[in-house]
């Protein structure tokens, strides 16, 4: 069985973009398109291998390894529960994928409107076997011939031999093809697609990977943002140390105002995404597996969990301000009524002294 393999590997930028000009609408630019030398897996060479990158407005970068392949089912539930192994140019593919990015970041910097303390660093590979129809044929057949491969594929389960029936029926692969003849299996670890369209089903699973990948990037870097305003609401001074409130305030003022402006951004590039696509939103099918992909990859939980944090963080910074705000106009009362009670003390001593 013949096989198009694509390896899909998404960096975060720590930038959000803007592309200006007749590109302004885009929220996706290409910016390398070449041959690689050879890919190796298991002791086999490939060659003709197309290596593709992208970078998305919203802060992501996706390189794309693409390459035909001869072989069973069982091969390819061993490439993608083993990709982690493969090699580039006699390179590990990861340490390969890191080079290649560092390059890319500087590309996109030109584009930049907006600039993140950090960024997430990581490799992550998602394999997509593209297999033929004709190879295939009625769909719901062919996932009950090779429903264990084919499991393995998508999820990464290098036993996939050994799954029991509980595991088979609890997590069913749900074929999410819109015709009979149509195959379109995805959980987090892979995707196996045989499509007229799946050209178009593939660039759904690239939008929809950079957008999960994108949150998780929110996700770790709103992480050490709580982490920063955990150790400065530690340090609030109390009261009777009312000298140090001025400084402390403004460095509350000025780290709220600039997690504000990530806020925007974050809170931007999470909700209008999706809606700058005008063929997902006005077509059901494509907005229909769009939706399912979305779904594996654990999109709206994620979105929620960076939704809370935001909230915490904004929460946190505006009760340190009231705090501090607080705590001083009480230093200030406490101050006053001193210096009035030192006022009465004074003048009745006067009086006193007066008299005699």
């Amino acid at each position: 069985m013949k096989a198009d393999i694509l390896l899909l590997i998404p960096f975060d930028l720590g930038l959000e973009l803007d592309f200006g000009g007749r590109d302004a609408e885009k929220i996706m630019q290409e910016v390398t398109q070449r041959e690689v030398a050879h890919l190796a897996f298991a002791g086999r060479l490939f060659e003709k291998v197309q290596l593709s990158s992208r970078i998305y407005k919203f802060g992501i970068g996706l390189i794309q390894i693409s390459f035909s392949v001869e072989g069973s089912l069982d091969f390819f539930a061993s490439l993608s529960c083993r990709v982690e192994t493969v090699s580039i140019d006699d390179d590990p593919i990861q340490a390969w994928a890191r080079r290649l990015v560092h390059g890319l970041l500087h590309q996109a910097r030109k584009f930049a409107s907006h600039t993140y303390d950090q960024r997430l660093d990581g490799v992550e590979i998602f394999p997509i076997f593209v297999l033929e129809k004709e190879a295939v044929g009625a769909a719901a057949e062919f996932i009950g011939r090779n429903e264990k491969a084919l499991y393995g594929i998508v999820s990464g389960e290098p036993n996939y031999d050994n799954l029991s029936q509980f595991v088979v029926e609890k997590e069913k692969l749900d074929n999410f093809g819109y015709y009979e003849e149509e195959l379109i299996l995805i959980k987090r670890f892979g995707a196996v697609i045989a499509s007229k369209e799946s050209g178009v089903i593939i660039d759904l699973i690239r939008l929809a990977y950079s957008i999960y990948w994108d949150l998780k990037a929110y996700n770790n870097l709103l992480d050490r943002e709580l982490d920063q305003a955990q150790s400065l609401l530690s340090r609030l001074p109390p009261y009777f140390k009312f000298w140090k409130m001025p400084g402390c305030y403004q460095r509350f003022s000025a780290d709220a105002i600039a997690f504000g402006i990530d806020k925007l951004a974050i809170v931007d590039a999470m909700h209008n995404v999706a809606a700058r696509i005008p063929r997902i939103d006005s077509d059901w099918h494509l907005r229909t597996i769009f939706k399912y992909v979305e779904r594996e990859f654990d999109i709206d939980e994620l979105a929620r969990t960076v939704e809370v944090k935001l909230d915490r963080i904004e929460g946190s910074y505006n009760s340190a301000r009231d705090f501090l705000s607080t705590n001083f106009f009480i230093a200030v009362e406490v101050v006053l009524i001193l210096s009035l009670a030192w006022m009465v003390l004074d003048t009745c001593l006067l009086f006193i002294i007066a008299q005699k």
